[in-house]
Order: C-alpha cells, then sequence, then structure tokens
C-alpha cells in the first residue's frame, strides 16, 4: 500500500505503509506502540529519505567528516550559544522570510559588533 502526502511547500512526499495484522497478543506491544488496545501498529517509510540518511551516516563516519564538525564545535557553535545565552536570542519574534532575514540580521550584528569591541581593547 502506498500513501502519498503533499506538504505546504506542495513538496510531495512518497510513503510505503505497513500494518501489522493483529498486535492483541504481542508480548512486545508496549515496547512496539503507545496505540490503545483494539489499533494496531502502523509503520510508514519513505524510502528516499532512508537512502539519504544512510547516506549522510555513511559520510559522518568518515574521518575527513569528522575533523570538519570537530572544528564548527570551535568556529560556529559558540555565536549561537552567545546569542542564546547572553543575548536571550531563542526564538524569532516576527514572521515571514524578510522579517526573520532581519531580525538574524540584526542579532548577528550584535555579535559581530561585540567581536569588533573585543579585538580594539586587545589591540
Amino acid at each position: 500500500m502506498r500513501f502519498q502526502s503533499i506538504d505546504r511547500e506542495q513538496f510531495t512526499r512518497e510513503f510505503k505503509v505497513y500494518h501489522c495484522e493483529d498486535c492483541s497478543g504481542c508480548p512486545l506491544r508496549s515496547q512496539c506502540t503507545t496505540a490503545q488496545e483494539g489499533t494496531n501498529r502502523k509503520m510508514l517509510v519513505n524510502t528516499r529519505w532512508e537512502k539519504k540518511k544512510e547516506y549522510v551516516r555513511h559520510k559522518l563516519s568518515e574521518p575527513e567528516t569528522a575533523a570538519i564538525y570537530r572544528q564548527r564545535k570551535i568556529d560556529v557553535e559558540p555565536v549561537f550559544g552567545f546569542l542564546k545565552a547572553i543575548l536571550g536570542f531563542t526564538r524569532f519574534s516576527v514572521r515571514g522570510k524578510p522579517k526573520v532575514k532581519n531580525e538574524i540580521g540584526l542579532a548577528l550584528m550584535a555579535v559581530n559588533l561585540r567581536k569588533y569591541r573585543l579585538r580594539a581593547v586587545s589591540e
């Protein structure tokens, strides 16, 4: 059985739908599903998505990629930590791409001004 869904951006996703015939006597039911008694387990599998996930897992297991991600912790993550912890920027307060773009621009400008000030003081 196939199931097709279309999201807001008009992107079509195809799933294979698997239904369990009878879960009532299964000893693993509590580990498998939280559905009420009388309903059976249903699984949706997107094969294209699964292939992409497997590709990413493979890439992340390579030493080169691991080195890039280790460097990311040093270069990128402190900026997000500063935005969240010091500036309190955990959510956008506006809606719409242009407004969000402006808001993140202001937040990143604050980060860059801080870097500029720290460099000016240290020299």
